[in-house]
């Protein structure tokens, strides 16, 4: 090869031109604005692998009994506004008014302050050799909100963050994440039993927010990930500015092999993220649980509706699906509220108001037969008007295709022919003995 085509081939290389698809590999997009490396006037040479110090202001090394690890502090205003809410709403409500969503929750514990929100990035789903090499821990302290990030240069570093994480775990008394129950935690456990120290984690009440956010959003939203919520609910954009959690365990690995931080930046303001969410996320969730609103999207409270009925809350969940009902809602979950209305009303023997709501179902219905049926069963065995209820019957005979319903309901055709019958042969029975 010439020393021009040599010279050539050095130019493309530099502008990251190479032939064939062996050097391919994904572009992720820039950092976001925060983590944007420091202007220069010379180029960046993109080659040379940058510390996360540099990359990172306030990541320093902190040790414990002479081990350590790189933590960060980031402290918020608790009146700043993550996405449409400000930090400080969660601190409005009681941690006790929410005991049914907290695992093992504590009555005495009075105020979110005493929690601390978990979040970890992880080299990998699950296994015996996944390791947490980053854990988030947000917290509440004075008028502000301190998000700390604890990271491993390498795997010998978790020791000192466990430590680290144990003493921070000290002054608080309770949990929250975001799948931490099924996730995280069992993680962390798992973690301080390798390196042979007692995990604080197990014994402390657990608000884990994906339970009650798939109670409350599933039917309006569909995912409830927690990227997903932050856009639709919270006001929070996921952009091009994050990095996908797909790909943060091999970008991890990547780290390990090169020391390039550009690119756990982009994992640091992930994790940052998630952190700050799940606190206005906790705020949402308490808010709708314990004071919904007839202004609450109508969705969420069918949704609401039917969570306070299973918790035997029946004034609460009345009122939920009244307000759900009144709203805009979707052909099928518009039937599902008047099904969960009447059905709560007919369990306190309130059947004359269930009435009107079985016929709206039935009037709206056309392959659901759920409320002729119970129209059939209320005029047959409340009122004894028989043939009201051969009537209904017989519509939802003509509705259904399913042939085992249509075996219940002929079955309680001939029982009400038989009925009709015995009472015509009684009235004559009787007429012919007045005369």
């Amino acid at each position: 090869m010439s020393d021009k085509d040599k010279s050539w081939q050095e130019k493309l290389r530099r502008l990251g031109v190479v032939r064939g698809t062996r050097n391919t590999s994904f572009k992720l997009p820039p950092l976001p604005s925060e983590l944007s490396l420091p202007q220069r006037t010379t180029a960046v040479d993109h080659n040379t692998p940058m510390p996360l110090t540099q990359l990172l202001p306030g990541l320093t090394e902190v040790e414990t009994d002479g081990i350590s690890c790189l933590v960060r502090d980031k402290l918020y205003p608790i009146e700043r506004k993550h996405g449409r809410f400000p930090l400080s709403l969660l601190l409005h409500h009681n941690p006790a008014d929410g005991a049914s969503l907290i695992t093992d929750a504590d009555p005495s514990i009075t105020t979110f302050r005493d929690f601390l929100f978990i979040d970890t990035e992880t080299t990998g789903l699950a296994g015996a050799g996944t390791l947490a090499f980053m854990v988030g821990a947000g917290f509440f302290e004075g008028d502000v909100f301190i998000v700390r990030q604890y990271f491993l240069r390498e795997h010998g570093d978790e020791e000192a963050m466990l430590l680290q994480l144990t003493d921070l775990l000290a002054g608080r008394r309770g949990l929250v994440s975001f799948n931490g129950r099924s996730f995280d935690i069992p993680l962390l456990n798992g973690r301080f039993l390798i390196n042979r120290l007692p995990s604080p984690l197990p014994d402390l009440p657990h608000f884990d927010l994906l339970h009650p956010a798939r109670r409350l959003w599933k039917h309006r939203f569909g995912s409830c990930s927690l990227s997903h919520l932050e856009t639709q609910l919270l006001g929070v954009p996921r952009t091009h500015q994050d990095i996908p959690g797909a790909l943060i365990p091999a970008l991890y690995h990547r780290y390990l092999n090169d020391g390039d931080g550009r690119q756990m930046a982009r994992v640091f303001y992930h994790n940052k993220l998630d952190i700050l969410s799940m606190v206005t996320l906790a705020a949402e969730v308490m808010r709708q649980f314990n004071q919904p609103d007839s202004a609450d999207h109508p969705i969420d409270l069918f949704s609401l509706g039917r969570w306070h009925a299973d918790n035997g809350d029946k004034t609460t969940a009345e009122n939920c699906l009244k307000w759900a009902l009144a709203g805009d809602l979707p052909l099928v979950i518009f039937h599902k509220s008047l099904a969960q209305l009447a059905q709560l009303l007919k369990r306190q023997n309130r059947r004359d108001e269930a009435v009107p709501l079985w016929q709206q179902l039935a009037a709206t219905s056309f392959d659901d037969v759920t409320g002729h049926v119970e129209l059939a069963k209320h005029y047959e065995w409340q009122t004894g008007e028989l043939k009201t209820a051969v009537f209904w019957t017989d519509q939802a005979i003509a509705l259904t295709n399913d042939p085992l319903v249509q075996s219940e309901l002929s079955h309680r055709i001939r029982r009400l022919q038989r009925k009709l019958d015995t009472d015509c042969t009684d009235k004559h029975r009787q007429k012919d003995q007045n005369q």
